[in-house]
Protein backbone atom coordinates (compact mmCIF):
# COMPACT_ATOMS: atom_id res chain seq x y z
CA UNK A 1 0.00 0.00 0.00
CA UNK A 2 1.30 3.45 -0.85
CA UNK A 3 0.21 6.35 1.34
CA UNK A 4 1.55 9.69 2.40
CA UNK A 5 3.26 9.90 5.78
CA UNK A 6 0.15 11.58 7.17
CA UNK A 7 -1.78 8.31 6.74
CA UNK A 8 0.88 5.69 7.48
CA UNK A 9 -0.34 4.97 11.02
CA UNK A 10 -3.92 4.68 9.79
CA UNK A 11 -2.84 2.30 7.01
CA UNK A 12 -1.08 0.03 9.52
CA UNK A 13 -4.06 0.12 11.88
CA UNK A 14 -6.56 -0.68 9.13
CA UNK A 15 -4.38 -3.51 7.84
CA UNK A 16 -4.05 -4.99 11.34
CA UNK A 17 -7.80 -4.72 11.92
CA UNK A 18 -8.36 -6.61 8.68
CA UNK A 19 -5.97 -9.39 9.76
CA UNK A 20 -3.19 -8.15 7.48
CA UNK A 21 -0.69 -6.77 10.00
CA UNK A 22 2.18 -7.72 7.68
CA UNK A 23 0.93 -5.52 4.85
CA UNK A 24 3.86 -3.62 3.37
CA UNK A 25 3.30 0.12 3.51
CA UNK A 26 5.35 2.70 1.68
CA UNK A 27 4.93 6.18 3.16
CA UNK A 28 5.68 9.11 0.87
CA UNK A 29 6.22 12.67 2.12
CA UNK A 30 3.15 14.75 2.87
CA UNK A 31 1.71 16.78 1.23
CA UNK A 32 2.32 15.87 -2.39
CA UNK A 33 -0.52 17.80 -4.00
CA UNK A 34 1.05 21.18 -3.25
CA UNK A 35 4.47 20.23 -4.61
CA UNK A 36 5.56 21.26 -8.11
CA UNK A 37 5.71 18.45 -10.63
CA UNK A 38 9.51 18.37 -10.59
CA UNK A 39 9.48 17.77 -6.81
CA UNK A 40 6.91 14.99 -7.09
CA UNK A 41 8.98 13.33 -9.81
CA UNK A 42 12.10 13.57 -7.60
CA UNK A 43 10.19 12.03 -4.68
CA UNK A 44 8.98 9.23 -6.97
CA UNK A 45 12.54 8.55 -8.12
CA UNK A 46 13.80 8.50 -4.53
CA UNK A 47 11.19 5.94 -3.49
CA UNK A 48 11.15 3.76 -6.64
CA UNK A 49 13.51 1.05 -5.32
CA UNK A 50 11.58 0.84 -2.03
CA UNK A 51 8.32 0.43 -3.96
CA UNK A 52 9.77 -2.35 -6.08
CA UNK A 53 11.15 -4.09 -2.97
CA UNK A 54 7.70 -4.06 -1.33
CA UNK A 55 6.28 -5.60 -4.48
CA UNK A 56 9.03 -8.22 -4.55
CA UNK A 57 10.42 -6.90 -7.84
CA UNK A 58 13.77 -5.49 -8.92
CA UNK A 59 15.13 -3.51 -11.83
CA UNK A 60 17.84 -6.12 -12.51
CA UNK A 61 17.74 -7.08 -16.17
Amino acid sequence: MIVTAEFATLAHTMAANAGRSGLRVLALPYPLETQPEASVRAIASEHWDALLARLGATTDG
